[in-house]
């Protein structure tokens, strides 16, 4: 062959692998805006109450998702293409405070000194079930002393059945239904009634005296999803292998599971920062189980009104329920603009339930 129709043969060779390469970038460039495009879109269902858009409010739980499909464009494009690499950072920068919510960065949990502190537990325990798991419950509060424990699911006959170890301790105890507060703090008066829809879930309030000031305390299980055991197990398997004929038949179920727990969140959430609305002079806590992550209505309603101690303090994801290969971090505690938060941790050396609890110090600011 000629020398010119080698050069031929390598032009159009070279136009073939450039073309390929400006398709290849092409796609995985459309890839990549599709996903900023869909975090977005998770952050946008913040806006709007569940209560409206059930199914779709669903579409905030794959953020996690999305976020970690961006952070490997931003890999890819450093790697192979990086003048591009502006795209999937600006696509996260532009939704920086709700990732921050959803994965805080503190190096330092922080620390305080419990005499100048407020420990405050929170914690669903509706899987400790047998005497083995109360034990452990007990020993877990003697060892972290705290000053308030917010209990959710809770088997109100441990109150009877373990009475030697109330009777040696100098907790208040306040119960309603399945909901539980300890606290080494006076009482002040009867529990506060939270009427808002629901099929079983409440919340329970109450005031107690810090050092002659009224602090407002609210101890929350908002609705359940009340999915069995094997729903779980269906949930998880859709996510791993979601073509399974078998998942696809019980979708319907668990779809319909999910959104109408979601559509009674809702409503909830706001009831509850009515509530918090009419006592915005006064200190305040608020903590539980709340069935939503971060990046939800429920979550970013309550983080407009009173600041969040694992945003503040935490680091990382910070899952608080980790079973059946379904993390996610549903538990949270909220507080006033008067204190500050000195620490806030997960602890995972309790096993006793399907969560794991949120404990929590703060520090009442010197005005």
């Amino acid at each position: 062959m000629s020398k010119r129709g080698n050069q031929k043969t390598t032009h159009r060779g070279g136009r073939l692998v450039g073309g390929f390469k400006r398709i290849s970038v092409s796609l995985v460039l459309g890839a990549n805006l599709c996903t900023i495009l869909l975090m977005w879109l998770c952050v946008g269902l913040t806006f709007v109450s569940p209560e409206h858009l059930p199914r779709f409010s669903l579409l905030t739980l794959a953020f996690p998702i999305f976020l970690c499909a961006d952070v490997l464009f931003l890999a890819f494009w450093l790697l192979f293409h990086a003048r591009l690499a502006w795209v999937p950072l600006a696509g996260a920068l532009v939704i920086g405070p709700y990732i921050l919510d959803y994965c805080p960065l503190h190096l330092q949990a922080g620390s305080g000194d419990k005499d100048s502190t407020l420990t405050i537990i929170s914690y669903n325990v509706g899987q400790v079930k047998d005497e083995e798991q109360y034990n452990e419950l007990l020993r877990f509060l003697k060892i972290n002393d705290a000053d308030i424990v917010c209990l959710q699911e809770l088997n109100t006959t441990i109150f009877t059945t373990h009475k030697s170890w109330l009777d040696s301790t100098s907790y208040h105890i306040l119960k309603s239904g399945s909901l539980g507060i300890l606290s080494r703090l006076p009482i002040l008066g009867d529990s506060i009634h939270i009427d808002y829809p629901t099929r079983s879930n409440h919340s329970l309030a109450c005031w107690l005296d810090y050092g002659g000031d009224s602090l407002l305390l609210v101890n929350n299980h908002l609705e359940s999803n009340k999915l069995s055991p094997e729903e779980k197990d269906d949930y998880t398997n859709a996510i791993i292998d979601p073509n399974r004929q078998a998942i696809k038949s019980s979708s319907r179920v668990l779809l319909s599971k999910l959104s109408e727990a979601a559509s009674y969140r809702g409503p909830q959430v706001d009831t509850i920062c009515s509530f918090t609305d009419r006592h915005a002079g006064h200190d305040v806590i608020l903590c539980g189980d709340l069935n939503e992550t971060p990046v939800s209505y429920t979550y970013q309603q309550l983080a407009k009104r009173l600041t969040s101690a694992y945003r503040e303090r935490g680091n990382g994801p910070g899952f608080t329920y980790t079973r059946r290969s379904f993390p996610v971090r549903i538990d949270h505690l909220f507080f006033s603009e008067g204190w500050t938060c000195t620490s806030c941790s997960i602890d995972r050396t309790i096993s006793a339930s399907d969560h794991y609890p949120v404990i929590v110090r703060l520090r009442k600011k010197v005005r």
